[in-house]
């Protein structure tokens, strides 16, 4: 009994899509997809070292799909690194011991990696803990 219904029910199914089809000569659909905003830094020690007072640190693979952009946030040790200027690429920063820097990102989406290195001066590299990340605008 169970299967002579399911086999009427496709049947008719199949009945109402043919006839749908033939009634109307063109189709249509919406498609909506909603893409999360995803933000990453990779680091990659390759080239890390000492030349004279700047420490090579090696590069930062960053990546943002954020409409507005991104930038960096730094985070290490309180009452450490100050006086170090870090370089991100092209752009740097001077720390200042706080625990916290922010550096330009991308005003849009973007990947792109760049080169990371300090210039110690008279500070020392003298952290326990050392981030950087990637955040929307």
């Amino acid at each position: 009994m169970a299967k002579k219904l399911i086999s009427v029910l496709v049947v008719a199914a199949a009945a109402t899509m043919t006839t749908s089809a033939v009634a109307t000569s063109s189709m249509g659909f919406h498609l909506r997809a909603f893409v999360p905003v995803t933000c990453g830094v990779q680091h990659n020690p390759v080239g890390s070292g000492f030349a004279g007072d700047t420490a090579r640190l090696g590069q930062l693979r960053e990546y943002c799909n954020a409409p507005n952009g991104y930038k960096l946030e730094v985070r290490y040790s309180p009452d450490s690194l100050r006086g170090v200027r870090l370089n991100f690429g092209n752009e740097s920063v001077m720390l200042d011991g706080s625990g916290f820097a922010t550096i330009p990102g991308a005003p849009g989406p973007r990947i792109q990696t760049r080169q990371l290195s300090a210039k110690l001066g008279s500070g020392e590299f003298d952290t326990q803990e050392f981030q950087v990340a990637a955040i929307a605008n």
